[in-house]
């Protein structure tokens, strides 16, 4: 038989079921894949439990489901135990409902509710129902090569019932280039100011400099680290010289701009220790090109075809990415740009190739295999090393190459543009940092402030790419104090995945006011909305109504320095009303007690348990609250520093011998809050510090520390001497 073979562990994980194995002597039931037992489970007593066999268990074959199930005819409690790779993450096999948190997660944390695993390094997704279960430990265990999660399940005669899907991101939703054995999107942290709604093309080697000065001063201690040149440096048409090649064109400065061409863009960036960062796009406008090289383009009835939104089209063959693309890119890692971001690729796709399927000059599969071959031809030209954003719009055919997809249009400070990206950046959480980066566009902080306080905490928890575009007048004390809140943003990954939900509108302001198109010379300027227009973009959907409709509500938890919290956001992208939601709709357990604090109030909510009580919203306003299970010993529960309060600055918290011991990330000069809760009997500590000033105040059972660093690194220690008034 089948499960009597033994089956290698192989590098392109099988698109074939579990095999079941069942040792009468040691009463051990597994199901074994890929060569591995995914599955184990040891059922106590006497009688044979009722589970389900191999290939009965399949469901389907090509996006292949295996169901199978677990009784016993005596209810009795038994634990699961799953053995996945290193990659393997917490999941929940469904996406966010209305009045439900969108879920991210930090550290190999196994959340409460959340019933599903995903292997990433598989494309694995394994999921538990019918019937009561927990997990028994808040993360992980570590062993070898493998994460071990363990399950506590109940059996009775109604069934445990466990779905396998292999393949899960390639077969079930359909991302066929996803290939995670091959590579997989770069998953660092990305920070950094692009010059687009800054200046649109009127960028010029001196605001290059200047910028780049600012942020040096201003935002570099806080983790900014991309300078990103966008549209207007290369001189017009592209290429300028028709008889030239591509890489001529883009290598080509205007040089009213930029007289001494890349090298004085690379050299204005790195000078002040910046990583360079460059735009392009895959058009052609010289409309003499195609006289001199007839064979790098698509022609109809005798002419060059052009498409909407994008001039020439190339024909993707092997010799043109050769000889015109993949030089393109391979110059701009040599000229030393550390990140590329690609544009007009969807026109190249979807107004270009897909043109050509419609006039009948391709087939389908044709145009799809056309566009992955320039994808990958460009990543053959910057190599593994360089940062790769495709920009705009999720193309299948990118996965697999560029690191980060930008997911949504163009965005602006208006409302209209802040909203579409706090709305996409749910709509599109399945993919974070499983197939890209989710990008949500650059951010423009002239707009209102609680607008900016709301899209950059979403991305600084969400785990987004932070991008800002705005000039030096618009990053006002107020406003960079809300940016270096949010900086860096972190790693986040998404903790639940399935398909792309279409009953929502997308990007509904697109023929509202607000939509700047593409070709406009002058940045967006900021305006203000009113509710009508605001309900407009929203659309009907179902939970609309809903005290958090799609998107409004999200729960980012965390495991840091050997600690687990959990941070909700509450996003206005319609007014939100006051409200009480359910502990376990955030992913936390009903039944434990929660110290709750603001972030942005610096305020502590106090301790609660069963739900959460949600002030009133005013559109594009938001609420930051973070939730750490109550213990028996001081501990630190809101920081001031980071919104995350704090996976950035606390490097250290440990309780020991009656000693409380922070260990902090310090920007010297600056000084942060980091509050403390004080359980029924402890005193006023001790306070001592290295590195760094401080000094404490007290408020019934809440202690606030304030940190000046003096040095990048601080200890704190708070000694409880007297710690138990008993």
């Amino acid at each position: 038989m089948n499960n009597e073979n033994f089956h290698p562990v192989q590098k392109i994980p099988p698109n074939a079921h579990a095999l079941h194995k069942w040792n009468e002597e040691t009463r051990t039931l597994s199901y074994e894949y890929n060569g591995i037992d995914v599955l184990t489970a040891v059922i106590p007593g006497t009688g044979e439990p009722g589970y389900r066999h191999g290939s009965d268990g399949s469901m389907q074959s090509i996006a292949y489901v295996q169901q199978v199930y677990l009784e016993t005819d005596d209810p009795i409690w038994v634990t699961l135990q799953f053995r996945l790779s290193k990659a393997a993450i917490n999941m929940k096999p469904r996406r966010a409902a209305a009045d439900e948190a969108v879920l991210g997660q930090c550290g190999n944390l196994l959340i409460y509710g959340v019933n599903g695993l995903y292997d990433a390094n598989q494309d694995l997704l394994i999921d538990v129902n019918g019937g009561e279960w927990q997990w028994e430990t808040p993360c992980f265990e570590e062993e070898g090569e493998f994460r071990i999660a363990r399950m506590r399940v109940r059996l009775s005669k109604k069934a445990i019932f466990i779905n396998f899907r292999m393949h899960y991101y390639r077969k079930h939703l359909g991302y066929s280039y996803y290939e995670p054995w091959k590579r997989k999107p770069n998953p660092k942290s990305v920070t950094g100011w692009c010059s687009w709604e800054a200046y649109r093309r009127e960028i010029d080697i001196e605001k290059i400099r200047s910028i780049a000065d600012f942020m040096e001063k201003h935002l570099k201690p806080y983790g900014l680290e991309y300078i990103q040149v966008d549209d207007g440096y290369q001189k017009m048409p592209l290429p300028y010289r028709a008889q030239g090649s591509m890489e001529e064109g883009w290598l080509t400065c205007e040089e009213a701009k930029f007289p001494d061409g890349h090298a004085s863009i690379v050299e204005a960036i790195r000078s002040h220790e910046f990583s360079p960062a460059i735009w392009t796009n895959a058009n052609i406008t010289n409309e003499e090109f195609p006289k001199y090289h007839p064979d790098t383009l698509l022609f109809h009835d005798g002419k060059p075809l052009k498409g909407e939104w994008i001039d020439y089209l190339y024909n993707c063959t092997e010799e043109t990415l050769r000889e015109q693309v993949t030089p393109i890119f391979r110059s701009f890692a040599k000229e030393g740009y550390q990140y590329v971001k690609i544009d007009a690729i969807r026109h190249l796709l979807l107004d270009g190739l897909h043109e050509a399927v419609r006039l009948g000059i391709l087939e389908n599969e044709d145009a799809s295999a056309r566009f992955r071959a320039y994808m990958e031809a460009t990543r053959e030209g910057l190599g593994e090393d360089i940062y790769y954003l495709a920009s705009w719009g999720e193309m299948h055919e990118v996965i697999g190459v560029a690191d980060a997809c930008r997911i949504s249009m163009d965005a602006n400070p208006t409302w209209a543009g802040i909203r579409m990206q706090l709305f996409e950046s749910a709509r599109w959480f399945h993919t974070q940092r499983i197939l890209f980066l989710n990008d949500p566009d650059h951010v423009c902080v002239r707009t209102r402030l609680d607008w900016a306080k709301s899209v950059l905490s979403l991305i600084s928890l969400s785990g987004g790419l932070y991008m800002l575009s705005d000039t030096e007048d618009a990053y006002t004390e107020e406003k960079l104090a809300v940016i270096r809140k949010t900086m860096p943003p972190l790693t986040t990954m998404t903790a639940e995945t399935g398909p792309l939900n279409l009953d929502y509108p997308a990007y509904t302001w697109t023929k509202l006011h607000g939509f700047a198109v593409q070709s406009s010379e002058k940045p967006v300027s900021a305006e203000e909305v009113n509710l009508e227009d605001a309900y407009n973009m929203a659309g009907n959907f179902p939970g609309m109504e809903n005290n958090h409709p799609f998107s409004s509500l999200w729960s980012f938890h965390m495991r840091y320095h050997g600690k687990v919290w959990c941070v909700a956001g509450r996003f206005a992208t319609i007014p939100l009303r006051e409200s009480e939601i359910p502990l376990e709709r955030l992913g936390l357990d009903p039944n434990e007690a929660y110290h709750v604090f603001d972030f942005w109030e610096q305020s502590y909510l106090g301790c609660i348990s069963g739900s959460f009580h949600g002030k009133h919203l005013e559109l594009g306003c938001c609420q930051i609250a973070a939730f750490y299970k109550k213990e028996a010993y001081p501990q630190l529960i809101g920081s001031s520093r980071h919104v995350s309060m704090d996976a950035v600055s606390v490097l250290m918290e440990t309780w020991e011998n009656d000693c409380l011991k922070l260990v902090l990330q310090c920007i010297p000069g600056t000084a942060e809050t980091y509050t403390i809760a004080l359980p029924d009997g402890f005193d006023r500590p001790v306070l001592s510090c290295k590195g760094a000033a401080a000094k404490m105040e007290q408020k019934g059972a809440i202690l606030s520390v304030t940190v000046e660093g003096k040095e990048q690194q601080a200890e704190l220690t708070l000694t409880f001497p007297d710690k138990r008034n008993e």
